[in-house]
């Protein structure tokens, strides 16, 4: 079965055989992370995809995987994608999803940084299922990166003299 929306065209993450069904006139999806059926949109199959690539290819634990988690209250109050912790909780990596249609450009950046005043994650990313931009922090600024960090990658290493 084929989960992609632009059926051919090169995807970024593998290819995840999601659990569909139709449900009071609308496609759903089972949300493994929460554990809840959900409607089958463009941006919900990126963030699945995403969401499926972290766990299985990159290591995450899934208990450390939020999806659509408000951001703030009242007025300004969001909703960003898809948060990574570490294990004491704190932002490790922030995504933005977006249809497969919608180019990734300097406005979705801006949406991402902006989730990142309130929730500051050292590496942001922004991907549409076929293009990914990741970036991380560092003292020069949001530098690019070429992919998303392995859970490895967060392993603190003891120095040389330990």
């Amino acid at each position: 079965m084929n989960n992609s929306p632009n059926g051919s065209a090169t995807m970024v993450f593998p290819p995840v055989d999601l659990l569909k069904r139709w449900h009071q006139g609308q496609e759903q999806v089972w949300d493994a992370f929460r554990r809840r059926w959900l409607v089958f949109g463009p941006e919900e199959w990126v963030r699945q995809q995403v969401a499926h690539a972290l766990v299985q290819q990159l290591g995450y634990p899934k208990s450390r995987l939020v999806l659509e988690k408000r951001v703030a209250a009242g007025e300004g109050a969001t909703r960003l994608d898809l948060l990574v912790l570490s294990k004491n909780g704190e932002p490790l990596i922030l995504v933005e999803c977006k249809a497969p249609h919608v180019p990734l450009n300097e406005e979705v950046w801006w949406q991402v940084l902006g989730y990142g005043t309130r929730l500051p994650a050292p590496v942001v990313a922004i991907t549409n299922g076929y293009a990914l931009e990741v970036r991380q922090w560092s003292a020069q600024g949001w530098l690019p990166r070429s992919n998303l960090p392995p859970a490895s990658a967060w392993v603190q290493r003891p120095s040389a003299g330990q």
